[in-house]
């Protein structure tokens, strides 16, 4: 009896964490989980996973979607159609996204981030 509980439970229990976020982005990706780097990475259209921490990483070309789960991390993209942000503290600019409209779709599921559009007068995190 009590397995059968526990089964009914398991299945409509919904799981949210950082792992479902992980699937978010194609197989293909981008995994970056390094700490405390400073790189300028060119893509073609992949996903990009930033786990890592404190990392000062410039995208050139085009990404699809970009999930950051790390913390404190300054990103510049040059093109991109979708940012999701669970992590916190993190710093990300965009200049462009091939979407209606022009501006990626964003979603900031962290704290005290900051996500904006790259204008050539545009500040960085060693700027504040």
């Amino acid at each position: 009896m009590m397995l059968s509980s526990f089964l009914a439970f398991s299945q409509g229990a919904k799981v949210t964490s950082k792992q479902a976020i992980t699937q978010d982005v194609a197989t293909d990706a981008l995994k970056y989980s390094d700490n405390s780097k400073e790189e300028e990475i060119t893509l073609n259209g992949k996903d990009v996973l930033i786990s890592g921490n404190e990392n000062k990483i410039t995208f050139k070309g085009s990404i699809g979607k970009i999930v950051i789960t790390g913390k404190n991390n300054d990103i510049t993209i040059v093109s991109v159609k979708q940012i999701i942000v669970p992590g916190s503290g993190n710093f990300v600019s965009w200049e462009k996204s091939d979407n209606a409209g022009g501006k990626p779709v964003i979603q900031d599921k962290g704290g005290y981030n900051n996500i904006e559009r790259r204008s050539d007068n545009a500040m960085d995190r060693s700027d504040n």
